[in-house]
């Protein structure tokens, strides 16, 4: 997957003047990239574009605006994506309601490592960014990582392919079909063509 490169970013003052048409922007393109698992867990896929804008708004709401700072900032995000075939996504759970939070992170220990993305019926299970789940609890956010093969990539490709995200977790189960939307929004993701 192709890495942000430092030139593409645009400095603090260019950035804010363009702000609200590139928010807007990328919230309409991030509908075909979050896909709701059930009533607390969510994934948004990742890729070149929305981490080029995660970058811009982590500048600008840091006022980061010195050269080895930038880089800095912007080798923090590009860890995100993977090299080669694969699809990187960000799991989050979402709890409403705050007084919750304990007892759902504390159930939901080790939910990044039951997620799996199925290709008409084939399993690629996620590889979880370590560190994020203690004993105890987990943290509300997780960076994934689905490995695929040149198959994988051919099939996300072809629209007549059913593409499942399944979570097996003891204390959180689910099976979400993805749209068609999100598959196309994949496929251009491992566009080998």
């Amino acid at each position: 997957m192709r890495r942000v490169a430092i030139e593409e970013l645009l400095g603090l003052v260019e950035y804010q003047s363009a702000r609200d048409r590139i928010r807007d922007d990328i919230i309409r393109y991030k509908r075909t990239r979050r896909v709701a698992l059930g009533d607390l867990v969510s994934l948004v896929f990742e890729n070149h574009r929305t981490l080029w804008f995660q970058t811009q708004e982590m500048l600008r709401a840091e006022h980061i605006a010195d050269p080895a700072a930038v880089a800095e900032e912007l080798a923090v995000y590009n860890d995100l994506l993977p090299p080669g075939l694969a699809l990187a996504a960000t799991l989050l759970i979402e709890i409403s309601d705050s007084s919750q939070i304990p007892a759902v992170l504390k159930r939901l220990t080790g939910v990044e490592d039951h997620v799996v993305l199925l290709l008409d019926g084939q399993g690629i299970p996620a590889e979880a960014e370590p560190g994020r789940s203690k004993e105890d609890k987990t943290s509300s956010v997780h960076y994934l990582t689905f490995a695929l093969s040149p198959q994988h990539a051919a099939q996300l490709q072809d629209p007549t392919t059913v593409v499942r995200v399944s979570i097996r977790h003891p204390g959180y189960t689910v099976q979400v079909t993805l749209p068609e939307a999100v598959r196309a929004s994949l496929a251009a993701d491992v566009d080998v063509g």
